[in-house]
């Protein structure tokens, strides 16, 4: 039986952490819930909460060695989201920089 995702939207998202603690909740079945939309007006915060957003899109095996590059400061976001476009404009939808 293929389970149904229920959808996650968190507001005053800060960097992410109720996101991440729904994003890796597992039960027998898999992992229930996927982030549809975090939304943060905090520009640091919201720059952590789409990266983040960026490393969910990838299966933890298949996340670019350029992502940890980048952690590692061996390149600059921007290089990293040029190598990426498809991925970086997919997390740029699902993290919001906005004000309520």
């Amino acid at each position: 039986m293929i389970m149904k995702k229920i959808p996650v939207i968190d507001i005053f998202a800060g960097p992410g952490g109720l996101g991440e603690g729904f994003s890796q909740y597992k039960i027998e079945d898999g992992f229930p819930f996927r982030i549809k939309l975090s939304i943060e007006k905090d520009l640091h915060a919201h720059t952590t909460l789409k990266l983040r957003s960026f490393f969910r899109l990838f299966q933890v095996e298949n996340v670019p060695e350029e992502y940890y590059r980048h952690l590692r400061g061996e390149i600059t976001l921007e290089q990293l989201y040029n190598q990426y476009p498809r991925a970086a404009e997919k997390a740029g939808e699902q993290a919001w920089r906005a004000e309520l």
